[in-house]
Formats: C-alpha cells, sequence, structure tokens
C-alpha cells in the first residue's frame, strides 16, 4: 500500500526527480513505522508458537505439582 502510495507521488515528477522522491518517501514511511514498535506477521507468529509451548509446559509442571502433593498426602 505504501509502496503504491509513494510510487504514485512519484510519477508526478518525472525522471530522477521522481524517483529520489520516492526513495525519500518510502524511507520516511519506513522511518515512522519503525518507531511505532510494529512487528511483521512472521515476528508474531513466531511469538505466538513461542507462547503456545510454554502454557502446554506450564500446564504439564502444573499436573506434576498437583500429583507429588497428592502423593504426599
Amino acid at each position: 500500500m505504501f509502496s503504491r502510495l509513494s510510487e504514485s507521488i512519484a510519477a508526478l515528477f518525472p525522471g530522477q526527480a521522481g524517483d529520489e522522491l520516492k526513495k525519500n518517501i518510502e524511507a520516511l514511511i519506513q522511518g515512522h513505522l519503525e518507531q511505532m514498535n510494529l512487528v511483521s506477521r512472521e515476528e508474531l507468529a513466531v511469538q505466538q508458537k513461542i507462547l503456545k509451548r510454554a502454557q502446554e509446559k506450564l500446564a504439564e509442571l502444573e499436573k506434576k505439582i498437583e500429583a507429588l502433593e497428592k502423593s504426599e498426602e
């Protein structure tokens, strides 16, 4: 989406000026996106997998603790 926007704006200016404008717009947009601390879909997917594994491990440990507490009674 942002690439199309920068290309459309750059198309208003012929030649090298348009290319430079496109690069500057893309760099500006990328800089603002980085400041917003956004993550990519890939990073989100990785974090979701890590969270799921941690939740599974926690559930296993809770069961073990419960079994140990029952065996001590």
